[in-house]
């Protein structure tokens, strides 16, 4: 969906949100949003219909029974799934005691997560009936070698999901700078893999090709390597979830991990996918609020979609909170830091640091860099959003105010309000 000239609009941010005026006198401006969904009437029936009439499988009841130890794969807190009102829709249908259930947490290569963050992520009740665990791609005791796909990529899966006698992985489908879209064979690979198979499958070749980008599915390489991956040990059952602006879900798509997610990923592109005429000079973009815009790491995403349409040589401003820093600790940071002297992030530069995960966003970030210069308005300190090439952003009229007069005319600028729910394609 494309707006012209609102007298303002709506910007994700945090948990609140941000109103930004917009001044006709200053530029012409077009905001590209997503379409907005209407959420399900009845979740309730709306799960049973999908879990008795699945994708490409049997039903839920008739792969799972009363008595099965069951592991039930989610994301982390990075992600707005709803596990509060799924797992136990689950464990109501499948007529499961909660002590027979494991939550297994995909951190992937993330950090895993305090009771605190826990209990915010699936509430007291789960956290009392149920076994909660965060996956720790590190620690190798706790990994299953499975051996080598076809396409050289190495699988090591947590053991917890291999020993489980039914596996359930639930998630949100969303658009993704990498795979194409979330949600599908990625809530296994990588969320609950090795780092061995995490560097793999962010090879800096994979990460490089163009087909690695928000949209694309069957052609995507990344897609491909992570379907490889998780059909040596696929999950019994797939609920992967879509959701509106206001996390509220809309739609539920149950059954075979590949064929249930690909009709899940063609509803998001109907809504998500906005064509666009022309590039723009000057392109404002959020990272979709909390929880995804905890911090810079994850930034690199609404980034990343305010790139696509940005002239060469033009301006992005994130809108992004991080409210959790870089986040202070981990190899994104550690990496940013090796590169403090030099002037400019290089795409090839994470080459150097092949050994660490998390380069796979350096070098994403630095692609967009090489388009545009970015600058950011969050909560992040000066130092820290210098060590990311950026521009610290304090005050938005006045940083959208000297981009335009810089360029001499009344330019268009464009709007990502939702950041990389919204991708826009040019045309």
């Amino acid at each position: 969906m494309i707006r012209h000239n609102p007298e303002g609009v709506n910007v994700d941010y945090g948990r609140c949100g941000l109103h930004l005026p917009l001044d006709h006198e200053l530029a012409n401006w077009v905001v590209i949003e997503p379409d907005e969904i209407a959420l399900l009437n009845n979740f309730e029936e709306a799960f049973k219909a999908a879990v008795n009439h699945p994708v490409g499988s049997p039903p839920l009841s008739d792969i799972v029974s009363p008595d099965d130890k069951i592991v039930i794969v989610t994301s982390d807190n990075t992600r707005p799934v709803p596990n509060k009102i799924l797992i136990p829709a689950i464990i109501r249908a499948c007529r499961l005691n909660p002590p027979q259930v494991t939550i297994l947490i995909g951190t992937g290569s993330h950090k895993p997560h305090t009771e605190f963050e826990l209990t915010a992520l699936l509430g007291e009740d789960l956290m009392r009936g149920c076994r909660v665990i965060c996956h720790d791609a590190g620690f190798k005791n706790d990994l299953v070698d499975l051996g080598i796909t076809h396409s050289g990529l190495p699988v090591h899966i947590n053991r917890t999901y291999m020993e489980a006698d039914k596996k359930i992985v639930i998630g949100y489908i969303e658009p993704h700078f990498f795979a194409g879209y979330s949600g599908g064979a990625k809530g296994i690979c990588p969320a609950i893999c090795g780092l061995e198979t995490i560097k793999k499958f962010h090879s800096y070749q994979i990460i490089a090709d163009p087909h690695s980008d928000y949209g694309y599915l069957e052609n995507n390489p990344q897609q491909r390597l992570a379907r490889e991956a998780v059909s040596v040990a696929p999950p019994d059952f797939l609920i992967n979830v879509t959701l509106n602006s206001k996390k509220e879900v809309t739609g539920i798509y149950a059954g075979d991990f590949i064929e249930a997610h690909r009709i899940g990923s063609k509803a998001v592109e109907e809504s998500s996918m906005v064509q666009v005429s022309h590039r723009f000079p000057i392109v404002i973009t959020s990272n979709c609020g909390y929880p995804l815009d905890q911090n810079l790491y994850q930034t690199v995403k609404g980034i990343w979609a305010a790139a696509r349409i940005v002239e060469e040589g033009g301006a992005i401003l994130v809108i992004s909170e991080c409210s959790k820093g870089l986040p202070a600790g981990g190899n994104f940071e550690k990496i940013l830091s090796g590169m403090a002297n030099d002037k400019y992030l290089s795409p090839k530069l994470p080459e150097i640091f092949s050994d660490l995960a998390d380069r796979w966003q350096v070098q994403k970030l630095a692609q967009a860099q090489e388009k545009a210069s970015i600058y950011l308005y969050s909560n992040l300190s000066h130092e820290q959003t210098a060590l990311c090439k950026m521009a610290k952003s304090i005050e938005i009229k006045s940083n959208l105010a000297a981009l335009s007069g810089s360029l001499g005319i009344k330019p268009n600028i464009a709007i990502l309000p939702r950041g990389p729910l919204s991708i826009p394609i040019i045309t």
